[in-house]
């Protein structure tokens, strides 16, 4: 009887290798079946398998641990209803999309590949960003943003923060910055013509706005 317990639940695993959803840490039921969706669509038949993962628009509320999905490449929930977030440890993840949500907090870390992040559009009174050396894009306009604090990142090429509430930001730490838009934000005319100085890098805010 157990032999054939065993034989029928094996069979069912791999007639269905999508019910491991059943039991994995993700426990919002619309990001569930949108994953479920997707591994059917691509033929991936385990977590580990999944490279991309792109639910926009599906009512997501939370994200969960992600930590089985070791290959992941792509995460983007686009236009949902997170409140809080908390990733890492993903170590191929290089794109990050949690524009459009209702977010409060984040939390990014361990992410060592990750090369675009997107968190505009959302409810951010401060964000934190330590060691992802390899960040080239950061979309965080349209928040409520009155922090950005930063620590370790080289690669950081392209800053988008406009529509904040902003009083200062720290412009000096950022090697390979080419490009800022802090307009939109409350910020003093003295850290205006700071940035002016920086004649390697293009800074738009309210001080020169008129001329793009």
């Amino acid at each position: 009887m157990f032999t054939r317990h065993c034989a029928v639940l094996l069979l069912s695993l791999a007639v269905d290798p999508l019910l491991w959803a059943d039991d994995a840490p993700v426990p919002d039921p619309a990001f569930n079946r949108c994953v479920k969706t997707l591994m059917a669509e691509h033929g991936w038949s385990s977590p580990a398998e999944v490279t991309a993962i792109e639910c926009h628009g599906a009512g997501i509320e939370q994200i969960g641990d992600l930590s089985a999905f070791t290959a992941l490449e792509k995460l983007s929930l686009y236009d949902n209803r997170l409140e809080q977030a908390q990733l890492s440890g993903l170590p191929h993840l290089k794109h990050l999309n949690l524009a459009r949500n209702h977010l409060k907090q984040v939390s990014i870390r361990e992410l060592p590949r990750l090369e675009e992040l997107y968190l505009f559009r959302n409810q951010l009174g401060t964000l934190t960003l330590q060691n992802l050396k390899a960040l080239k894009v950061l979309r965080a306009n349209s928040n409520r943003m009155q922090r950005f604090e930063y620590e370790t990142l080289p690669a950081l090429e392209k800053i988008y923060l406009f529509d904040n509430e902003m009083e200062h930001i720290d412009i000096h730490h950022l090697p390979g910055m080419r490009y800022m838009d802090v307009r939109e934000n409350p910020m003093p005319d003295p850290l205006y013509e700071e940035m002016d100085r920086m004649t390697q890098v293009t800074i738009l805010h309210d001080g020169n706005a008129d001329d793009w």
